[in-house]
C-alpha cells in the first residue's frame, strides 16, 4: 500500500519576499503550530507539489531542520485555466522529508493569495501500481455549498447520483469540479469518509464552466488516478469531501472510480 494525504498552506496576504504560508485551518489530520506543520513518520514522502498564486509568484519552498531547502518553479495564475501547469509531480521519484516540523515558503512580490499543496505518502507511486487496479464502478455526485470561509479546509456532504450495491468499495480515481461566477480559482479538495480519520487523498480541481456542468480545465490530471491503497468505504459510509480555496466556490462536482473489493 501507498497511501496519501492531501494538506494545504494557504493564506490571503502572507507578505512579500520569502514569507512562509500557514497551513490550511481546521486541519484534521497533522499538528499545526504557527506555520509549522509536523510531519509524522507514515507519511515522509513528497508525492506532488501544487504551487498557486495570483499574479508574481516565483517558487514554492520545502523547509525542514538539518535539510537543504527544496525549491518548486512550476506555479499557476489561480485564475488560470489549466491548473496543472502549477504541479509538480513526484509519484514515482518522491523527496523525502524529516519525521519533524515542516514550514513551507513562498517567494513572492506581492502580498496576494497564495495555495500551496503538498501530496505526503507513505512511499512511491509507480504506474505500474496504477495498472493493477480492476475499476468496476464510477459514480457521481454534487454539492450547492458555499465555503463561506476561504483558506479553511470545509466538509462538503456529497448527493450521490448512482445507488451503489451493498459492499465494500477501494477508491482508484477522484475528480472534482468546482464552479464560482465571479472567478474560476484555485481549489483543492480531498476524500472524507465517515467514521475513518486514517488517509484523506485529495486532487487538485477542475474549474467548470457552469454550475454542474462540463469540467474545462487540467489538460493533464497526474493526481487523478490511483492505485490500491487501502482507501476504503462501504455503502453505509458514503464519502464526502472536504475543500479548501482562497475564494468563496459555490458549487462542486465529484466523480470516484471505484474497485470493489468485498
Amino acid at each position: 500500500m501507498c497511501p496519501f494525504n492531501l494538506v494545504a498552506f494557504c493564506e490571503a496576504t502572507p507578505g512579500t519576499g520569502i514569507v512562509p504560508v500557514a497551513p490550511g485551518a481546521n486541519e484534521q489530520l497533522y499538528r499545526v503550530a504557527g506555520d509549522d506543520l509536523y510531519i509524522p513518520k507514515e507519511t515522509l514522502h513528497v508525492l506532488g507539489v501544487m504551487y498557486s498564486h495570483i499574479s508574481t509568484g516565483a517558487r514554492a519552498i520545502l523547509r525542514q531542520p538539518k535539510q537543504i531547502d527544496r525549491d518548486f518553479m512550476r506555479s499557476v495564475l489561480q485564475a488560470g485555466i489549466d491548473q496543472s501547469l502549477g504541479f509538480t509531480d513526484l509519484m514515482a521519484r518522491p523527496i523525502t522529508l524529516r519525521n519533524d516540523k515542516l514550514t513551507v515558503y513562498s517567494v513572492n512580490a506581492t502580498d496576494e493569495d497564495t495555495l500551496i499543496g503538498l501530496m505526503l505518502g507513505d512511499g512511491k507511486i509507480t504506474q505500474a501500481m496504477k495498472d493493477q487496479v480492476d475499476p468496476t464502478h464510477f459514480i457521481h455526485g454534487f454539492a450547492d455549498v458555499t465555503i463561506a470561509t476561504a483558506s479553511t479546509w470545509q466538509p462538503i456532504p456529497i448527493t450521490w447520483v448512482e445507488t451503489l450495491d451493498a459492499g465494500v468499495y477501494e477508491v482508484i480515481s477522484m475528480r472534482v469540479g468546482v464552479y464560482l461566477a465571479a472567478n474560476l480559482w484555485t481549489a483543492l479538495a480531498r476524500l472524507s469518509i465517515p467514521g475513518s480519520q486514517s488517509w484523506k487523498p485529495g486532487v487538485v480541481c477542475n474549474t467548470m464552466g457552469a454550475d454542474h456542468e462540463e469540467y474545462h480545465s487540467c489538460v493533464k490530471e497526474p493526481w487523478a488516478d490511483w492505485p490500491l491503497m487501502g482507501v476504503k468505504f462501504d455503502t453505509d459510509h458514503m464519502p464526502n469531501i472536504e475543500i479548501i480555496s482562497t475564494s468563496l466556490i459555490t458549487d462542486e462536482n465529484i466523480e470516484l472510480g471505484l474497485q470493489k473489493v468485498e
